[in-house]
């Protein structure tokens, strides 16, 4: 049956179909270009609500076309025998005429979803609607009813993770307020409103061009600072993953300044150890079930700050400004204790429940804040920000928990983020962690390669550079331990970030300590792996030179675990006695530290 559906008519034949039409009741002819307006096929439960809402005789008539196999009927729609059906009934509306159509019958549609709170009959009725488009609004007055009902579709569909049609219906909805030149003005809250979760979409569909057209329109007319910061959120993250890092910074820093939250202009070890003391001693008056029991931060000002220092630890992270990433974590905790919980301070008792356990060595209270940041997770849960949460409490986990179920966090918290529509920044992230982490520690191989071609496809096409280039060695560390390494190079991708700048591993490796620190780490595990002693040497140093620079590598085990090893490695090869000492003592560093991890987790 689907087969003859799907047939061709032929031209002759459609004509006949056109022709038949003609002689059809009037009142079945009417209804027939009612249904048609709504595609191929409509429930009959909404041509229900139409018809009463309308008073136009709908169901009877669409009944006797069943009758007249001109539809079908089955599993509770109604649907044209085939799509020339459709097209005949629809080409009896004028032309000019069918956008008033749409437009009627989406607007009596929509004011039944909105009175009876019926969230699939509000997407179909705002998508009827937006097929009218602006020219089928009557004043004003219907126009700011229609951006309305464009924003609460808009929001609908992202609470259903569909940012595309979410994208689309705040920009009809921005498409209706533009028949008034003066709609900031006249209408501020829903314009600025419609703009930000536009920009947010934009952003998590890639849409960069687009994405900065909506920033600089709400800096240009945002009224008041606090409504500026949605837009300079996105704007630090997209000039993050561009592999603009540095200009991120800026950003952050600048905006913290005039938040009256500046960071310390030079931190050194004695202002680290004052803020962790301060930190310690004001926590250790309070129990957790105290902390659980904070009350919210309602602080605009004080929650943007807080969002923008998480933000700026990961930037931190990235280009090794280890000092001052150390004493974010604690300044956000403090913020919260003064101002209360924000949906970020999660994330921050896991950065410094990470510190505590990594790089103080005090397993066991980094372990406990680690699981105090998860508690608190579900304590405020905000569906944007837990997975962010999720992915710094793992990095302590892997050296906690059996590493090989600990590191399936990582894949919960992308999860996590792409029920959220992070995808473009944090899900990546996630995403490229887990799969280093399950080729080092050992998992299937082949399994490990597809998950790593997957993200790198999604890293290109959300033209994630930080990422691609941190992802890039470790791939082709996998493509070689598949005997893959000498097939044909793939054609070189012309790929641009938001910018216009195109992609450079080279340079972008170049830019940032982490990034060499992970290109010198596959090289030097490369090498190990197949026994190249003078690729090894040469890896390692670098390795070792810029692993100074990195603040908490989330792979601390394996990074000590295979430098050891081609430490010890290189150590017995060397007739050089001077060398051969140096890489001891490195091999022993490395062996001292997974002998603390591996007590200190027990």
């Amino acid at each position: 049956t689907n087969k003859i559906l799907d047939m061709k008519i032929p031209e002759n034949v459609a004509t006949f179909i056109t022709n038949t039409f003609d002689r059809l009741p009037f009142e079945m002819l009417s209804a027939l270009v009612v249904l048609s307006c709504f595609g191929a096929s409509a429930d009959i439960s909404l041509i229900e609500v139409l018809e009463r809402e309308i008073e136009q005789p709908l169901i009877a008539p669409l009944d006797d076309a069943v009758a007249h196999s001109v539809l079908g009927k089955r599993n509770g729609k109604l649907y044209f025998m085939h799509d020339k059906l459709q097209e005949a009934a629809y080409s009896k509306m004028k032309p000019e005429e069918r956008c008033l159509h749409h437009n009627r019958y989406g607007l009596a549609l929509g004011f039944v979803a909105v009175r009876e709170r019926d969230d699939r009959l509000l997407l179909t009725a705002v998508t009827q609607i937006n097929h009218g488009g602006p020219q089928a609004v009557i004043d004003d007055e219907q126009a700011v009813v229609v951006a309305n009902l464009n924003l609460d579709a808009g929001k609908k569909a992202m609470n259903m993770s569909d940012f595309f049609a979410a994208h689309s219906f705040f920009d009809h909805g921005i498409s209706y307020l533009r028949l008034r030149r003066e709609h900031w003005n006249e209408h501020y809250d829903l314009s600025l409103e419609l703009f930000n979760l536009a920009a947010k979409c934009a952003f998590m569909n890639a849409e960069h061009d687009r994405l900065k057209m909506l920033t600089e329109q709400i800096m240009h007319n945002a009224r008041c600072f606090e409504d500026k910061f949605q837009a300079i959120s996105v704007t630090v993250t997209l000039l993050s993953f561009s592999g603009n890092v540095p200009a991120a910074v800026e950003l952050i820093k600048t905006t913290l300044s005039s938040l009256d939250e500046e960071l310390p202009s030079a931190v050194t070890p004695t202002v680290i150890k004052k803020h962790l003391d301060n930190t310690k001693k004001q926590l250790a008056l309070l129990s957790d079930d105290t902390l659980l029991s904070y009350l919210a931060m309602v602080d605009p000002s004080k929650i943007f700050a807080v969002e923008l220092l998480v933000k700026l630890y990961g930037s931190l992270t990235l280009i090794g400004e280890r000092a001052t990433q150390r004493i974010i974590p604690l300044r956000v905790i403090q913020i919260s204790l003064t101002y209360g919980m924000s949906p970020h301070s999660p994330s921050a008792f896991a950065q410094y429940g990470s510190y505590l356990a990594l790089i103080e060595d005090e397993f066991e209270e980094g372990y406990r804040y680690v699981k105090f940041a998860l508690s608190l997770m579900k304590k405020i849960p905000s569906r944007a920000h837990d997975s962010t949460t999720m992915f710094w409490s793992t990095h302590t986990r892997i050296h906690i928990e059996p590493m090989q179920s600990s590191i399936e966090c990582y894949l919960d918290a992308y999860k996590a983020h792409m029920k959220s529509g992070n995808t473009y920044s944090n899900a990546v992230w996630c995403s490229s962690v887990y799969n280093m982490c399950c080729l080092w520690s050992g998992k299937e191989l082949n399994a490990v390669f597809v998950s790593m071609k997957d993200t790198m496809k999604e890293l290109k096409y959300h033209k994630n550079f930080v990422v691609l280039t941190l992802m890039k060695p470790t791939f082709r560390v996998a493509l070689r331990l598949i005997g893959q390494s000498d097939a044909p190079a793939p054609q070189q991708e012309n790929l641009t970030n938001a910018f216009g700048e195109a992609f450079n591993e080279g340079g972008n490796a170049g830019k940032y300590a982490t990034l060499f620190h992970t290109m010198y780490f596959a090289k030097l595990c490369e090498a190990l792996m197949f026994r190249e002693l003078n690729e090894a040497e040469d890896a390692a140093e670098k390795y070792f030179s810029v692993d100074r620079l990195v603040g908490l590598p989330p792979v601390m085990f394996f990074g000590k675990f295979y430098s050891g090893l081609v430490s010890f490695w290189i150590a017995r090869e060397t007739n050089d006695r001077k060398e051969s000492t140096k890489w001891i003592r490195r091999g022993v560093e490395c062996k001292d530290k997974m002998e603390k991890l591996s007590v200190s987790a027990s």
